[in-house]
């Protein structure tokens, strides 16, 4: 490589950031890569369950795993699992840039190991079916959606409100 080439890749990594391997799926999946999940857990699903149960279970079974949390959470549900990984210093962390996918049927949580596995699925509703408790309030899966579409908007503009 002649010294012009690496002049030009310094200053596209100084410009524009050291690059990264499959950008759209560690977007997607809160900064790792599909094939470390372990089990995932959509912002649809966190706003209608409690899953620190079948978590805890994986969490003793894996102890060096990792809890990614996207940061656009309600307050109170991403307090839960930090309370969860802290009560088994597990590493965790709190995705707060939002070219992390924020949609309802985007992963919320994740628990990611530190190489590739091969779970048949990430699904935690599938997992640990017995998790599935009635929602203490039932209510309509498109007012569930319309809502979660408020929360993420109100979050967003939160978000953007504490960085100015």
């Amino acid at each position: 490589m002649s010294t012009e080439d690496e002049l030009d890749k310094h200053l596209q990594s100084a410009i524009f950031g050291t690059p990264v391997l499959h950008p759209d799926e560690q977007h997607r999946n809160l900064g790792t890569f599909h094939e470390r999940l372990d089990l995932g857990i959509t912002f649809t699903q966190a706003y209608r369950h409690d899953y620190t149960m079948p978590l805890q279970t994986e969490i003793t079974a894996h102890p060096d795993y990792q809890l990614l949390i996207h940061g656009l959470l309600d307050p109170d549900i991403l307090e839960q699992y930090v309370c969860l990984a802290t009560k088994n210093n597990l590493r965790f962390a709190i995705r707060t840039d939002l070219k992390y996918l924020h949609e309802p049927d985007s992963l919320a949580i994740a628990l990611a190991a530190p190489s590739a596995i091969t779970p048949a699925t990430i699904d935690i509703d599938q997992r640990f079916p017995e998790a599935l408790t009635p929602p203490t309030p039932t209510m309509p899966r498109q007012l569930l959606i319309q809502r979660l579409h408020q929360r993420l908007e109100h979050n967003r503009r939160d978000f953007h409100h504490h960085l100015n």
